[in-house]
Formats: C-alpha cells, structure tokens, sequence
C-alpha cells in the first residue's frame, strides 16, 4: 500500500483547532504535565517541540485578548476535542472536510452557496453530537425540515442557555457564521506567522514517519497501537500533520455511502509530539495517577447504557455497524458515535474485511481495568 508522508499543514483546520485551544483556555504545561505523569517523563528530543508550541500559544492568547468573551461563547466546551461547539456548528464544521479550502474567502463562499435545505441536514447532523450528547435514537434529526431541527434541539438534555445559544445560530446563521470567520481568520494569519516554527515543527513529523515507515508494517504499526486491522485501500494512505492537536491521532477512511467502496486516500492525522522518544505505542505505568484517570475514563463509559450493551453483544463475537445498530435499534450513526469514544479508550478491537468493518471487544483492557479497580477497592488480587 502506498503512503504518503505530507509537511503541509492545512492552516484552516489548524486555525479552528486553535480557536478550540484558545475557548477551552487549555494549556500546552499542563498537557505536558499530564503526559509526564502517565508515560514517565518521556521527552528528551521532544523538549524543543513544547517550546514552540508555548510560543504559537503565548502569541495567541495575547492576541485574543479582546476576544475572550467571543472564544468561550463559540469555542469554549469542557467536552473533549472531538465534541462539537457552537463555533464549529456555526461553519458546519466536521473533523475531515472533504471540501478544501484554500483561504477564509473560499469557505466562506462556500457557506454562502449552500441552500437551505441542505444547511438544515447539514446542521442537524452535527447537532447530533454537539458536545458528544448522548442521541436517543427515537428524537434523532431524520429530515430537512428546520422544524426537526428546532424539535430535536429542544429535547437535547442540556442547559437552557445552551439551547438559546444553538437556536440563534441556528435562525441567524449569517450573523453568527460572520463572527467565527473573523475569528477564523485572526487565526489563521496568526499562524501564518509562525512559519518557520511550524515548518521545523512539520519536518521533523516527517523525518520521524519516513523513517518509521522504511523499518516497519504500517498496517501491523496501527493494529499494535490501537488494536485495528486497516484495510488495503488501493488509493494509499496519507500521513498529515497535527501541530496545534500536537498529541492528537485521527484516523478516517474515505469510503462511499455504501461504506464498502474507497473512493480517495485514507487520511491519518498525527500529532507532532510523536518521536523517537514518544512513540504512539508508549504504554501507560499502572503505578501513576495518569493510569487512575484512564480508569475513570472507562468507568465513564461503561456507565452509559447503550455503549454497556455494544461491549456486551461482541463480547465474544465479531459484528459491523449496520448489524449492531440494528440489534439494538440505534441509528448507524448513533453506533459511529459510541464506536468513537469506545475505540478511543482501546475497549474495540477493530478489523476491516471485505470492505466492512468489525467489532470485537478488547477482553484484556477489559480485564485489565476490572482487576484494578477490584485490587484497589477490595484488596483482592
């Protein structure tokens, strides 16, 4: 399988991601702090990243500081980076774009040409899992009619204020798309500005995957981190990097409706942190804090009725999207949105055969966090 290693960056995407940074009021030391604490300290070579990295984000937040108040309304969640925000509902934001743009002018061309109905399916399909609300499959958005919207928006299970807020970008969606494009492209002219420690940042992204690629399986590199089989898609992979995202790892799959048919590349996006001294396989020390987090994380989950019962129905089988959601009456959809955060916590093993994609639980991480939590709570090994 061809790969592909790329140094551009997509200035847009890192711009929204910066805006997300920025609204969160996150951290890069404190990020640092954390990875310190759960893999022990790892970087040597990786210092040198940290540094620029604090330099793009003390500019930034300088900067922004007259636009606080417009960051957090837009941006600021205590959700994940995956989650959907106002600010990327307001530009129909999705995580791989399959439009590219070349500058702020284009994307906002594009939001002007989209008509109406399409705005409403567009939205309604990103509200489903703003700030990664659980959806109940019986209120989901099904239609094109804004009164779908409207209805599912009102039966979300958040706060009041957050339902004023959405509708109102919902109905005004020229003002609100507006604001977020001036704050998209302070962003992005931001950055600009920072090219040269972007660029040492990107080449060495390069240098470190080139190299990896050359001594090893890609495929088995991926299976041997996150415990999934790629498939062999006949048009390549391609390796970009995530600067502002810098411990982030996307992976997407650029199939057709049918899901079976690979109509481009699959799109992988790294973090810069990952070198030669954190290589993404870098397990976890059960004997630091950075493991307890891990295990409330998968507590969490655990929790929520629908993502108990997925683990539970492939337990000790294998099953793809379309089959669970339909044992379990839950929109394909729905299944994507739980498969997620479930594979982002290594609780799914995932392998792609025939053009389909199957599911299996991770027993051993599983086994693993049950015999923790009954050696801490119980004394019991």
């Amino acid at each position: 399988m061809k790969i592909k290693v790329c140094q551009k960056i997509d200035y847009i995407a890192e711009g929204m991601a910066l805006l997300q940074h920025l609204g969160r009021e996150e951290k890069y030391f404190i990020l640092k702090e954390k990875i310190d604490k759960k893999y022990g300290s790892p970087f040597e070579e990786g210092l040198e990243k940290w540094k620029r990295l604090n330099q793009i984000e003390q500019e930034a937040e300088a900067v922004f500081l007259e636009d606080k108040e417009e960051l957090c309304y837009y941006f600021g969640t205590e959700e994940d980076e995956d989650s959907i925000c106002a600010g990327r509902l307001a530009l129909l934001w999705e995580e791989f774009q399959k439009e590219r743009f070349a500058d702020i002018a284009a994307l906002k061309a594009y939001l002007d040409g989209i008509p109406e109905n399409e705005f409403y399916k567009k939205f309604g399909m990103l509200l489903q899992t703003y700030k990664n609300i659980e959806c109940d499959d019986s209120k989901m958005v099904k239609t094109n009619e804004p009164l779908a919207v409207i209805s599912y928006l009102m039966q979300m299970e958040i706060k009041d204020e957050e339902k004023w807020k959405v509708q109102n970008i919902f109905i005004h969606r020229a003002e609100h798309q507006e604001k977020v494009l001036r704050l998209l492209e302070k962003a992005c002219a931001l950055l600009m500005r920072f090219q040269n420690e972007i660029s040492f940042l990107t080449q060495g992204f390069v240098q470190y995957w080139e190299a990896m690629l050359q001594e090893e399986n890609f495929a088995d590199y991926i299976k041997d981190v996150i415990g999934v089989q790629i498939g062999d898609n006949p048009h390549g992979i391609c390796l970009y990097p995530s600067v502002i995202r810098a411990n982030a790892f996307i992976m997407y799959s650029n199939l057709e409706d049918d899901g079976k048919t690979y109509c481009g590349q699959d799109i992988y996006r790294m973090g810069i942190l990952f070198g030669t001294d954190f290589d993404m396989r870098t397990r976890r020390s059960h004997q630091d804090i950075g493991y307890e987090n891990y295990v409330m994380q998968v507590l969490k989950l655990l929790s929520d009725k629908s993502k108990f019962e997925i683990l539970s129905y492939i337990h000790n089988k294998e099953a793809y999207g379309s089959e669970l959601a339909k044992r379990l009456n839950l929109t394909t959809a729905t299944v994507s949105h739980h498969m997620s955060a479930l594979l982002a916590a290594a609780l799914v093993n995932v392998t792609r055969r025939d053009k389909r994609v199957y599911y299996s639980a991770n027993k051993e991480a599983l086994a693993e966090v049950l015999d923790y939590c009954k050696n801490v709570l119980t004394d019991k090994s």
